[in-house]
């Protein structure tokens, strides 16, 4: 009983002297920081300057900024020849006369392009050509045509192509395929329209390469009506 009341009080004195060590510490810290912090002194002071109403120095020119800049290149409109059209007035102000036929003085107009924004020439002034207009070539892409008429050939097709294809009555109907007989998936072909003409089932098709990735089916097919003619390709844009 004796022991462990000695324990109990070193513990409490060496407990007692670590506080007191920590708090001398603590007091020798903050008087040194303290010491190290430079005081303002009342001769400091921070040096203001106010410019509102200053003046340029002696010596200095201002410039400013013109409303309007003229610029050094010539201008080529003196070198047009338009029929009608007399002198041409730019947004400066500047007069600028056409070189043309003096016989026809009189008839000449003036343009003033300060106050217009949108210039219509006289009736005989010479109009802008329209140029050739571009065509969009057709993709040269070798392709036959599969016609199913039995239920079985049916089936046989459905094994090996992907993605749904219409329910074919092969009594009265059969189902027409196109096939790609080059490296292009067969998916690029869709039929446009099948219509008979000239004794002939004249089938359209166009070649697609764009957003293969979101057609589901590989072929295109179509049902038709059950007849003993010929099929003829025609490919259209």
């Amino acid at each position: 009983m004796k022991k462990n009341i000695w324990m109990f009080v070193i513990f409490i004195v060496v407990f007692s002297a670590g506080v007191a060590t920590m708090r001398v510490w603590d007091i020798y810290r903050f008087a040194k920081e303290k010491n190290n912090t430079v005081p303002l002194r009342p001769t400091d002071s921070l040096l203001m300057l106010d410019l509102k109403g200053a003046s340029v120095p002696e010596g200095v020119t201002e410039l400013e900024d013109p409303d309007y800049v003229e610029l050094s290149v010539p201008s080529q409109l003196s070198k047009i020849s338009v029929p009608g059209m007399e002198k041409v007035i730019s947004r400066s102000g500047q007069v600028i006369k056409i070189d043309g036929d003096e016989e026809n003085e009189e008839k000449r107009t003036t343009v003033d392009l300060s106050e217009v924004q949108n210039i219509r020439l006289p009736s005989g002034a010479p109009q802008p050509v329209e140029g050739p207009k571009s065509a969009i070539s057709m993709i040269n892409a070798p392709v036959s045509a599969k016609l199913i008429k039995t239920a079985e050939e049916y089936k046989a097709f459905k094994r090996t192509a992907r993605g749904k294809y219409p329910s074919a009555n092969f009594a009265t109907d059969n189902v027409l395929v196109l096939e790609s007989t080059s490296n292009l998936p067969d998916k690029v072909f869709e039929i446009q329209d099948v219509r008979e003409e000239g004794g002939k089932m004249v089938v359209t098709y166009r070649v697609s390469v764009f957003g293969l990735d979101k057609k589901t089916n590989t072929h295109s097919a179509v049902l038709i009506q059950k007849r003993d003619l010929p099929l003829e390709l025609k490919q259209v844009l």
